[in-house]
């Protein structure tokens, strides 16, 4: 389970609202971080670094999406983790990362997606130029491929009331397309993938009295995980569930590396854990 901050970079905060239903349902949760230094403002990271500042495709290893694909190998690598498939969780700028991820990540092993408190999207419309739509000439974006990311298990969350066009909700003509607040942002992005693939599989997720918040966001999706039964299996017999905080840095030298804690007790001496 891989749970996204938003544009606050507050991973460390994000994780401490997961911890309990790890603790519950014996779930591995790892929170990334993407720093502002390496991974700086909206390009960088709600975008993915998939494309430079002149508008060009950057090379896929610089991509904020295998940086976090690396995370992933590398947190299951030391915490013994053999689950085939993983789920992702974003919330605003990291449900913006998220729902992107499912969109050009091409990852076979990437399970249930839940895009939350997203300021905007990137609609399936090839008409619609990146990054508001999927019209890029160098992204490769077609049409086998935009019809895996509709039929992918895409669930869009908002918040009763989370109406507002505050300082971080991106505004101006493309944008507002979407509609005015989150809200009516979240709803469009439901309405252009069923007008693009009437087989579309995506849901949408209205939670009462929650705001823009991720802890009044996460444990609704939380509940209703568990309550589909979403549990990993029992550690290995001589494996024990006792969590143990400790620090484990990531000594790689790649200049677009990303750090990140884990919570797994899959293991002995795992508890949050950097990477």
């Amino acid at each position: 389970m891989v749970v996204l901050h938003g544009t606050l970079r507050n991973a460390t905060e994000y994780l401490g609202t997961w911890r309990e239903w790890a603790q519950r349902t014996g779930r591995a949760v790892l929170a990334p971080h993407f720093d502002r230094r390496t991974w700086p403002g909206a390009r960088s990271y709600n975008l993915g670094n998939v494309l430079d500042a002149a508008g060009e495709p950057n090379p896929r290893p610089a991509w904020a999406f295998t940086a976090l694909r690396h995370l992933i190998d590398q947190a299951r690598q030391r915490a013994d983790l053999a689950e085939p498939t993983w789920d992702l969780f974003g919330h605003s700028a990291g449900a913006q990362f998220a729902h992107r991820y499912a969109l050009l990540g091409a990852d076979p092993t990437l399970g249930r997606v839940v895009a939350a408190g997203a300021g905007w999207f990137t609609v399936p419309d090839p008409r619609i130029a990146w990054p508001y739509g999927t019209g890029h000439r160098r992204l490769g974006i077609d049409d086998a491929a935009l019809r895996r990311f509709t039929r992918h298990p895409l669930l869009l969350v908002r918040g009763d009331h989370d109406r507002e066009r505050d300082e971080h909700l991106r505004v101006g003509p493309s944008a507002d397309a979407q509609g005015r607040t989150r809200w009516d942002r979240a709803a469009h992005m439901l309405a252009a993938g069923r007008a693009h693939d009437p087989f579309c599989t995506w849901e949408l997720l209205d939670i009462p009295q929650a705001g823009h918040h991720e802890h009044q966001i996460a444990p609704i999706v939380q509940d209703r995980w568990t309550r589909a039964g979403h549990r990993n299996p029992d550690p290995p017999p001589g494996r024990h569930r006792a969590a143990d905080e400790r620090t484990l840095m990531d000594s790689s030298s790649d200049p677009h590396q990303v750090e990140g804690e884990l919570f797994s007790l899959k293991r002995h001496g795992f508890g949050a854990v950097s990477l």
